[in-house]
């Protein structure tokens, strides 16, 4: 789907202007300790692929990068994948064809495969669960 010129443009100045405002007001839109439980554990008592996330985030903003990785390891992915879409969106207003996300089947069957090892496996092993 190819977006107008108009609408990517309200995109990329957007974004930024969400992201600093996300981080300016972090204290009033996530404070530290308040989390919504999660209803898949509460239901089952597993962890689900998202578990950990909320407190990730919160971490990640606050500052603690360590801690943001030890409650959700896919943080990484839920940042640098958006970044890299940006980051096209950008070049494209540009003129500049960039492809920095893999479209390929290949290279997202094996990660897909590697998270579900992990998601099964931190439900196993409680060093693996969030803090």
């Amino acid at each position: 789907m190819k977006l107008s010129r108009r609408t990517e443009i309200i995109i990329a100045a957007g974004v930024p202007l969400l992201a600093l405002t996300v981080f300016l007001l972090r204290d009033y839109i996530m404070p530290v300790g308040h989390y919504f439980p999660c209803m898949f554990h509460k239901l089952t008592g597993l962890l689900c692929p998202g578990c950990g996330n909320t407190r990730a985030v919160n971490h990640l903003v606050h500052g603690r990068l360590w801690l943001a990785l030890r409650s959700n390891p896919d943080l990484p992915f839920l940042i640098l994948v958006p970044l890299g879409f940006y980051a096209e969106l950008i070049a494209d207003i540009f003129g500049k064809k960039l492809r920095i996300v893999p479209r390929s089947l290949w290279f997202w069957c094996p990660i897909f495969a590697i998270y579900v090892v992990f998601f099964v496996l931190r439900n196993i092993f409680p060093v693996l669960a969030p803090p």
